[in-house]
């Protein structure tokens, strides 16, 4: 393969953000008609520098061509729309039986998230799996910010009292557990970024409305003590949540124009975050509303700025783009 076939391929391989298998086929197959157009052009009596640059030329602008692309083959079956939204249909009747409550169906849920999040990655990072996956990082991310509580209030103790309310050791080890937890996380979450950094932002797209939630109880554990009616009342916004975010996501995978799938993730996230401070009577004030809306949208650019630093990186070659022995048979 020629230098201007395989620049052509690796400028189109760095805009069209689909599965590194798919990627390789498609980018095989436009090579094999881009040198059959030249060769075309070469019988014809044509140079063949300038065969090869009508040929490209012909095939159109890198950009515009990777946009058809991706629009074709981005947009997903309904097979794999249904299995994309089933875990957040699940949660969605998880909590309307008020099934929470009850460590077992938690255990089971997080357990079928991890398993179908490991067979999606073994089938070549399957995009259905990846908000399966995003569920996987719940523990993770929770447990983080529960760390990073306990220090922070034992920073403002030793402000405000100058007293430490645990012992030092607690603190160390917590300290460690937010260094190991935030390698753990950055880790992980760099490479489902690749190819495409939206599906990692899909994948992390219920977790701000858990933390609020989460937060919501750790604050207020007599909530937990309440009469049946409210907890039921809660259950049933929770519930309302997560079947938005499932019918989010069917749209998500059935749309294939990429900018409608970047507003649609930037809307839903901070409006359920709305939504659920509407309904939970007596919850967070304003001033938490505006944080963990402002945190969903960090959440859900943080993908795209990792997107960004990798793309960024000359040592880095993304998983879509071919070297020369991969097309040239």
């Amino acid at each position: 393969m020629t230098s201007h076939i395989r620049g052509y391929l690796n400028d189109l391989a760095r805009q069209l953000h689909l599965d590194p298998g798919e990627e390789r086929g498609i980018l095989s197959e436009l090579e094999s008609h881009i040198s059959d157009r030249a060769q075309e052009l070469m019988e014809t009596g044509v140079a063949s520098d300038v065969a090869l640059h009508a040929a490209i030329r012909d095939f159109g602008a890198s950009d515009e061509i990777a946009v058809r692309l991706y629009e074709v083959h981005s947009r997903g079956t309904w097979n794999h729309t249904t299995l994309a939204a089933l875990p957040h249909l699940l949660l969605s009747l998880m909590f309307a039986l008020h099934l929470w409550v009850n460590p077992a169906w938690v255990a089971i849920l997080v357990a079928a998230s991890v398993g179908m999040a490991v067979l999606g990655w073994r089938k070549g990072r399957a995009r259905w799996s990846y908000p399966w996956l995003g569920y996987c990082l719940v523990v993770p991310i929770l447990s983080w910010g529960l760390a990073m509580t306990a220090v922070g209030y034992g920073a403002w103790s030793v402000v405000a009292r100058s007293v430490l309310p645990f012992s030092i050791p607690i603190y160390i080890a917590s300290l460690a557990y937010v260094a190991f937890s935030l390698w753990f996380v950055i880790k992980n979450v760099s490479k489902v970024v690749r190819p495409d950094w939206i599906m990692a932002s899909l994948a992390v797209l219920p977790l701000p409305f858990l933390g609020y939630w989460f937060f919501y109880f750790y604050n207020r554990g007599e909530v937990l003590q309440s009469d049946s009616r409210v907890l039921q009342e809660i259950d049933s916004a929770a519930a309302i949540v997560f079947l938005i975010l499932g019918a989010a996501t069917a749209v998500f995978f059935r749309v294939g124009r990429r900018m409608i799938r970047v507003v649609l993730l930037i809307i839903t996230a901070p409006s359920l975050i709305v939504l659920a401070w509407l309904s939970y009577q007596g919850g967070a004030g304003y001033f938490a509303v505006f944080f963990f809306s402002a945190i969903s949208l960090a959440i859900l650019l943080t993908p795209a700025l990792l997107d960004f630093q990798d793309s960024k990186s000359p040592a880095q070659t993304r998983p879509g783009e071919l070297p020369t022995e991969d097309l040239s048979g």
